[in-house]
């Protein structure tokens, strides 16, 4: 059963499929307008499915003639996830490791067994760490962010 969340992100994802730069620019009010909803409703779909860890970038700005600006990530461009890594290291949680990787297999850049891998090294490895000096919630995120940028520093190299 789809919601209204569903039908903004497919209607958003076509808007940008039908761009030659796979970019658009939106404005949340008459998002908003056309699918009767409030503009909260657009900023959720947005924050939820339209992140880098899902293969967009988001710019934003507020007011009057304010605009939405969201662009598909190139599968061989991963510096901005990257440097997204770096910016944002404390709060790199397992839900963001999990979209990333899922993303990156769906768009055929790693197989199936190298996200395991991932995984391996992000996810499950940081859970067997809570008992240790790494018990703080940000020390963790901290360390699955270097371990995962790590990661995707090597994939680049093979890319290029």
């Amino acid at each position: 059963m789809y919601s209204l969340c569903d039908d903004i992100e497919q209607h958003i994802i076509k808007l940008i499929e039908g761009s030659p730069q796979q970019m658009i620019t939106i404005q949340r009010g008459r998002l908003a307008d056309e699918f009767d909803c409030a503009p909260s409703q657009i900023n959720y779909v947005l924050a939820t499915r339209f992140n880098v860890f899902r293969g967009f970038i988001v710019e934003s700005r507020r007011g009057g003639s304010g605009y939405v600006r969201i662009r598909r990530v190139p599968i061989d461009r991963l510096e901005p996830v990257v440097v997204y890594l770096d910016d944002n290291e404390e709060s790199l949680k397992e839900s963001d490791v999990e979209d990333l990787v899922s993303w990156l297999e769906r768009e055929e850049f790693v197989t199936p067994r190298e996200g395991a891998l991932i995984r391996a090294a992000t996810i499950d490895a940081l859970r067997k760490l809570a008992g240790l000096d790494f018990s703080s919630v940000a020390d963790r995120n901290r360390l699955r962010s270097r371990i995962f940028r790590e990661i995707l520093l090597q994939v680049l190299r093979w890319v290029e």
